[in-house]
C-alpha cells in the first residue's frame, strides 16, 4: 500500500470524500498559478535570483495539488466499491 492510498483510507475513515479532495486541488491549482505569475513577475523586475522563493512555493503547491489528486482519485475507486456494513 503506498503512502496516498494509506491517506485515502484515513480520510475515508474520518468521512473525507473525494468531493472535497477535488476542490482542494483546484484551490491550489490556482495558488500555484498565482505563485507561478508572481515568480516570474518578481524574476522579471527585481532578478531572478529573487523568484527563487515564490518559484519554491509555487513548486510546494503543484505537489500539493497532485496529492490532493491522487487522494481524490483513490477515494473515487473506494466509493464505488459496496461497503460490507451497508449489505
Amino acid at each position: 500500500m503506498g503512502w496516498h492510498d494509506a491517506l485515502a483510507a484515513k480520510s475515508a475513515e474520518v468521512g473525507k470524500t473525494s468531493s472535497e479532495f477535488k476542490a482542494g486541488a483546484r484551490r491550489k491549482g490556482g495558488v500555484t498559478g498565482l505563485f507561478l505569475a508572481g515568480a516570474v513577475a518578481v524574476g522579471y523586475f527585481a532578478g531572478w535570483g529573487w523568484a527563487l522563493l515564490p518559484g519554491a512555493v509555487a513548486a510546494w503547491s503543484a505537489l500539493q495539488t497532485m496529492s490532493a489528486t491522487l487522494i481524490a482519485s483513490r477515494l473515487e475507486v473506494m466509493e464505488r466499491q459496496p461497503r460490507p456494513d451497508r449489505a
